[in-house]
């Protein structure tokens, strides 16, 4: 009876640690969260291209938000190994309030329907340009978003939108470019430097490295510290998770410290049924410009450049406008990090990556 007893226990133990060494978490990118009566409608009338998306955007929000919010929290609940947190990669809302009065109501009431998704885990969440966007944005965000992320991830000294959240042998780190009283690049290089975890995590709104034709990318105008920034990344062996323009993207880039992978997630749902994209773009360099010459043909030239010597670097990419949400599942014993995409409201994966591969190239 006793061996049978100490069998079971060391059977139960052995499980017990198995599931410790593997967990799993949701990645959300851009959901502009908006409601019509948050915006002061006269200031955005002269915003034209803004009043548009806000629009659109509140139709989506009306048509497709509570379903989402369903299919995520369901996903919480079963996926397996257990999921721990949902990260949401900024933009969070639309912004754009127009008065400071306004602005603390679209912060207050974005922060009720994250409330009110009723996640059986913590939401981590970055800064996103749209949501410090407009009169009194930025107060708003302190006042409303800063206290609930000290109250999901249980840390009272969280004061801004740079900070670290562990999940057993995962760190997650969210970054703020747009923080002026804070050198991102110092304070990541600390917390990577510092974390004991095995898997760690860069999350930040902007991407690191461009992947559409815009070539928007954080810290490029400072080429130096941009420099800086991708050796921490890649020292540390830090996957970057990005979102900002809607895309579905994968990328491996090369530096002298060793490859970066980033994947940026787009979330904004607008038709629940697209889950094949029209296109999917597998080449890197200049012809991500060339073929969009619509969009601020001035800098063409420019754009051609950075992306031509990106190109230098980069082993493996692709982009689509699929829209959807990544599940991340860590593994200790294998050591690895598989991506799993779910596009729109599908029930089965677009995609399935195992990102390690490109890390340890």
């Amino acid at each position: 009876m006793k061996v049978s007893l100490f069998f079971f226990i060391l059977t139960m133990l052995i499980s017990f640690q198995t599931i410790a060494q593997k967990s799993s978490f949701l990645v959300l990118g851009d959901l502009h969260y908006d409601l019509i009566d948050d915006h002061d409608m006269d200031w955005l009338s002269n915003k034209p291209d803004d009043l548009r998306q806000v629009k659109e955007y509140t139709a989506y929000i009306k048509d497709n938000w509570d379903d989402f919010m369903e299919i995520i929290r369901q996903k919480v609940q079963t996926v397996k190994p257990p999921l721990k947190a949902v990260v949401q990669l900024g933009d969070l809302s639309e912004g754009l309030a127009g008065t400071k009065e306004k602005a603390r109501q679209m912060a207050s009431n974005t922060m009720k329907a994250i409330d009110a998704s009723q996640m059986p885990v913590p939401w981590i969440i970055a800064k996103g340009n749209h949501d410090v966007t407009g009169p009194g944005s930025y107060e708003a965000f302190q006042e409303f978003y800063v206290p609930m992320f000290r109250k999901e991830t249980n840390n009272p000294e969280i004061n801004n939108a740079s900070y670290s959240y562990s999940i057993e042998n995962v760190q997650i780190t969210c970054i703020d470019p747009w923080d002026k009283e804070l050198d991102m690049v110092t304070f990541l290089e600390k917390e990577l430097s510092s974390s004991k975890a095995k898997f760690k995590f860069v999350v930040v709104h902007e991407p690191i490295i461009p992947v559409t034709e815009r070539c928007w990318h954080t810290l490029r105008q400072n080429p130096e510290k941009r420099e800086k920034l991708l050796e921490v990344i890649a020292r540390n062996k830090a996957i970057v998770f990005s979102a900002h323009l809607h895309r579905y993207s994968v990328v491996s880039r090369n530096t002298p410290f060793g490859p970066i992978v980033q994947v940026m997630v787009v979330s904004v749902v607008k038709d629940r049924d697209y889950q094949t994209p029209s296109q999917v773009i597998t080449e890197y360099g200049p012809s991500l410009a060339e073929n969009v010459t619509g969009w601020q043909p001035e800098t063409l030239e420019s754009r051609k450049a950075i992306l031509a010597e990106e190109a230098k670097f980069v082993t493996y990419y692709s982009q689509t406008d699929l829209p959807g949400y990544a599940v991340i599942k860590v593994d200790s014993v294998e050591e690895t990090i598989h991506l799993e995409y779910y596009a729109a409201f599908g029930e089965k994966p677009y995609d399935k990556i195992e990102l390690t591969k490109s890390l340890n190239q």
